[in-house]
């Protein structure tokens, strides 16, 4: 009896542990996966990797990275790397920055899609449905 008593606190406890990860979690790896837009109307895009390979086959990496100095993109290729924070768009882009984060990826993105798109070039999208796209429960 005693050790089926023993059983059932360790299991209790390792329940309550989960269940205890599961709702930290979020709150401890808000950094990078917290929503910088909580009041918009649209899903955000999600930029898979598929999406950043196939730009990487015909656009420079310094085409979308950059850091500009005097109107001269002036970041360093070597930062580059796939785990620096700092290539990230939201790292400068922020609140307390000229182009806030959602301006930088639609001056970004729309601006080449739509500078091709005259150029009478294949392209991306451009209106706001195609690229943040709304599932069927969110309508």
């Amino acid at each position: 009896m005693l050790a089926d008593n023993k059983k059932v606190k360790g299991c209790i406890a390792l329940l309550t542990l989960m269940v205890l990860s599961f709702i930290a979690l979020p709150i401890f790896s808000a950094d990078q996966d917290s929503d910088p837009f909580p009041d918009r109307q649209r899903p955000p895009v999600n930029f898979l990797e598929k999406y950043h390979d196939l730009h990487m086959e015909s656009q420079e990496c310094m085409a979308c990275h950059h850091k500009y100095e005097d109107g001269e993109n002036v970041l360093d290729e070597g930062e580059l790397e796939e785990d620096n924070p700092n290539i990230r768009c939201a790292s400068c882009h922020n609140d307390t920055t000229k182009i806030d984060l959602q301006e930088a990826y639609h001056r970004q993105c729309m601006g080449c899609h739509n500078e091709l798109s005259d150029k009478d070039q294949k392209t991306g999208p451009s209106l706001c449905g195609e690229c943040h796209i709304r599932q069927k429960n969110q309508e």
